[in-house]
């Protein structure tokens, strides 16, 4: 009988009750929403929450440009408070209230999208789960850090080299008869660049990218190699533009506005995730093939990053670690090693590649600083425009590695830095409970007058010659590479990337901007990415011989 009246009532609703109950449960949502605002612990200055979605202006655009505006607002006392996506959010905009939360290891609750995208339990970046990023760090850690060892580096100065050669002959030939002045976007070839460069120290393969899109260029005819580099180019471009949505509540990614660009990155990730499990699994038949026919000895022999990864933990591993904990003794999975690549090509490279741009944009803005940067490399290299950069030359090339410093200390590739405290903490003086998430604005510290003369000011000199230049600093006022459990375990690599890269373009090309009115043309999802940058490169040789 009771389950008869159950089976009515559906017949008996009318569209008119639906729409009535859905107007009721809105009203109690939002009744509740304002409820826990009004009442919620230590409440701090900060722009008024709109249920559910927090603010609209995390979807109109650039999230970090919001920031910096919110931070000239609010973050005078260096703590304010936002709601994103409906989650509360403390901002931390002082330098001196950060320690406490470097030391933890979880950037989001996860009660967004990154288990939908499979991001949740993979590689170390977007990684939420300690037991899994603990585990992937153990492994990727020395991988990486290997690529920098005194065995490796000359190799590594040798693989940029060789790359950079044959970009820059690719840049000759782009130049227009009767043109000292060739135009490039050099956005598009960094770019391209590093993801060559990224796929030899992960396969010892080249991924050919500067070839296929100087092809591209010249209008030659299009081949299968050709489309799949550049869809392996756009995938990463597509996720670092639009990876916010990663973090959206599941409840609202239905909703019209935010449906669609959800399955646009799923439909990029897939693709992606494709092409990068199609990388492992023939690494890994080749390295069975090799362990087979008992040609390849893996404890004499440099290893790629993806030979690492794959080997370790196993038999073959030549550096097994002992007295480990048990659970962190397997070997990796092929979607877990994708996760680790992913990283690598997605998070790793493009920094370096919106790093680079912007240095060539704030030298491009300041004369003096390109004329002592060429000094120092010519003092180097002399009039050499073609002998190799070693590291030893790295080592000599200390404004070069200040100026890099200095780029990144105005506009970091990486500004919001999220924790997720699991337990009650204490910041800028109070009492949080557990479940909270904090935001470390880096750009808001690295940018304020309280540790930085003159901060808006691009002075390399502030990392070359300290002495007498800046006010008294605070520990953590420029972290460049983050600290703590989560400090980048590329810094050393993506070091030796950076400098190399800008001493081969200076050294051999004079660098101007085409608009030296035009503002950097980028956008910030959860970090800072380049979307274009037009320069005029003069060959020295050029103007040596005028």
């Amino acid at each position: 009988m009771k389950m008869g009246l159950l089976h009515l009532i559906p017949r008996d609703l009318k569209p008119a009750d639906i729409f009535i109950a859905f107007l009721f449960m809105t009203f109690l949502y939002i009744l509740h929403f304002y409820y826990k605002h009004f009442t919620r612990v230590n409440p701090l200055p900060g722009p008024f929450p709109i249920p559910l979605i927090g603010s609209f202006d995390i979807f109109k655009g650039d999230i970090d440009a919001w920031f910096y505006r919110l931070n000239k607002e609010y973050g005078h006392e260096g703590v304010y408070e936002l709601t994103i996506a409906g989650k509360r959010q403390i901002v931390i905009t002082h330098a001196e209230h950060i320690e406490s939360i470097l030391r933890h290891v979880t950037r989001t609750a996860n009660d967004g999208l990154l288990d939908l995208f499979d991001l949740d339990k993979k590689g170390l970046a977007l990684n939420h789960d300690y037991n899994h990023w603990k585990f992937n760090r153990r492994i990727f850690s020395p991988a990486i850090m290997s690529l920098t060892s005194l065995n490796y580096s000359p190799k590594l100065s040798q693989i940029e080299n060789v790359l950079f050669d044959e970009m820059s002959k690719y840049w000759i030939d782009l130049k227009q008869k009767h043109e000292d002045v060739i135009i490039i976007d050099m956005a598009a070839w960094a770019r391209r660049f590093i993801c060559d460069f990224t796929s030899y120290l992960t396969t010892e393969k080249r991924s050919n990218t500067i070839h296929y899109y100087h092809r591209k260029l010249k209008n030659e005819v299009v081949t299968k190699e050709m489309i799949e580099s550049e869809e392996f180019i756009e995938n990463i471009k597509f996720f670092v533009s639009d990876n916010q949505f990663a973090f959206i509540p599941k409840l609202i990614k239905g909703l019209p506005f935010i449906k669609n660009r959800v399955k646009r990155l799923l439909d990029n990730n897939h693709s992606f995730y494709k092409r990068l499990e199609e990388i492992v699994r023939k690494k890994r038949k080749e390295i069975e093939k090799n362990i087979n026919n008992n040609d390849y000895d893996f404890k004499s022999k440099q290893l790629d990053l993806l030979t690492s990864l794959i080997i370790t933990n196993t038999p073959h591993d030549p550096q097994p670690q002992k007295n480990i904990d048990p659970s962190l003794s397997r070997p990796m999975t092929d979607a877990e090693i994708r996760g680790v690549l992913f990283d690598a090509f997605v998070i790793g490279a493009d920094t370096t590649v919106n790093t680079f741009c912007f240095v060539l944009y704030y030298v491009s803005h300041n004369p003096n600083v390109k004329k002592k940067l060429f000094e120092e490399i010519k003092s180097v290299f002399n009039d050499d425009l073609n002998r190799h950069v070693t590291i030893s030359d790295l080592e000599k090339l200390k404004y070069c590695e200040a100026i890099i410093k200095e780029a990144v200390r105005i506009r970091p590739t990486v500004s919001l830095n999220t924790r997720y405290c699991n337990q009650p903490e204490e910041v800028a003086g109070y009492k949080w409970p557990k479940d909270m998430i904090f935001i470390m604005y880096s750009r808001g510290i690295n940018n304020s007058s309280l540790y930085w003369e003159n901060p808006e000011k691009f002075i390399p000199e502030r990392h070359y010659e300290p002495q007498g230049v800046e006010r008294q600093q605070h520990k953590n006022s420029f972290l460049m590479f983050g600290k703590g459990p989560r400090l980048c375990p590329g810094r050393k690599l993506a070091m030796v990337e950076l400098k190399t890269l800008i001493t081969l373009v200076y050294r051999k090309f004079d660098v101007e901007l085409v608009d030296m009115q035009a503002p950097l043309n980028v956008e910030t999802s959860t970090f800072t990415f380049i979307k274009e940058l037009n320069i005029k490169l003069i060959p020295r040789e050029l103007k040596i011989h005028s």
